[in-house]
């Protein structure tokens, strides 16, 4: 039975994994778009079994199913994404942050150990995010080109675009389509957008491009605005 291990650099919240991280462990197991849904917290520093059901995969801690993936259709409207020079002036971490030491967006992380993804609004619209992002040579990586799973932790937290400022949310599910691999040291643009929003439940959508416009990756997320802020495990 093959295993993966969320290491605690790769964490959201201080004790549970980051959930674009989390769900890429899964979601790089299928060739194509893919879906996968957390059912739990995805615990750092234990071992996962990777349990195929038919032409899904579960990640399972014991007896506890903490995420579902499958292959998965991807249909979005990508915008083109703006220059790199209006994506670094529009790139702004959020404050105060609820998770501040988030390996994908933690303002409280290092260039050598997160990913630092800060997306801004664009001229002050609050429907459209960008930022730059230049992948750190210390990123899991096979000659050179990011591990997929670095790419799905990319594509979740811009996601939460959709989400309302000052209401702490968690992803519940994400869906990716990655085109082409993402190379270390390669400058691309990140952007995000809303896209629907049923109560506590957000979705939005990302895309990673090149310095030439070439879409290179998307995903749809879904988040679900906690009730209790401190009490984050019961949100997914």
């Amino acid at each position: 039975m093959r295993t993966v291990r969320i290491d605690r650099r790769y964490r959201g919240p201080n004790s549970s994994g980051n959930g674009g991280y989390a769900t890429g462990l899964v979601g790089r197991e299928f060739e194509g778009p893919a879906e996968v849904q957390l059912r739990l917290p995805p615990p750092l520093d234990r071992n996962l079994e990777l349990r195929p059901d038919g032409d899904a995969i579960g990640a399972w801690d014991g007896d506890a199913m903490v995420a579902l993936g499958r292959p998965a259709e991807l249909a979005l409207d990508v915008p083109n994404p703006p220059s790199l020079d209006i994506a670094r002036a529009a790139a702004k971490p959020f404050e105060p942050h609820p998770f501040p030491e988030c390996f994908v967006c933690g303002p409280h992380r290092s260039a050598d150990d997160g990913l630092r993804i800060f997306p801004g609004p664009i001229d002050g619209d609050a429907e459209f995010f960008a930022t730059p992002w230049t992948p750190h040579p210390s990123l899991p990586n096979k000659e050179g080109v990011l591990a997929p799973e670095i790419v799905w932790g990319a594509l979740d937290c811009p996601t939460s675009c959709a989400t309302r400022p000052g209401h702490p949310a968690v992803v519940a599910s994400l869906t990716v389509d990655i085109r082409r691999p993402v190379s270390v040291g390669e400058t691309v643009t990140v952007s995000a957008w809303p896209l629907e929003v049923d109560g506590r439940k957000r979705w939005g959508a990302a895309a990673l491009h090149s310095a030439e416009g070439e879409l290179l990756a998307c995903s749809k997320g879904l988040w679900v605005e906690l009730k209790d802020p401190t009490a984050f495990e019961s949100a997914v």
